[in-house]
């Protein structure tokens, strides 16, 4: 089964991405283990995450198969509320 993004987290990115160009979303990458973000534009093969039309995610095929069975969600941490990837309950 696929990643999944909870409506909260996608508002997040939205908000995110209101500084960056039309056309640019968030792409999430994994390194080591540790998952990043960064702005990026959609390429071939993307599994694309969007809201009301607009594209917020985006995973490479290769990346959505290191982080499947997850949920991409806000989590309160003591920092303040992030995109965390939590292991459905």
């Amino acid at each position: 089964s696929m990643v999944k993004v909870t409506n909260t987290a996608l508002s997040r990115l939205k908000r995110k991405l209101k500084r960056q160009p039309e056309g640019v979303a968030v792409r999430i990458t994994v390194q080591d283990g540790h998952v990043q973000f960064r702005p990026d534009t959609e390429q071939t093969g993307d599994v694309v995450f969007s809201q009301r039309g607009q594209s917020l995610l985006l995973v490479s095929l290769e990346t959505a198969k290191h982080i499947t069975n997850r949920t991409l969600d806000v989590v309160r941490t003591v920092k303040g509320d992030r995109l965390r990837f939590v292991r459905p309950a």
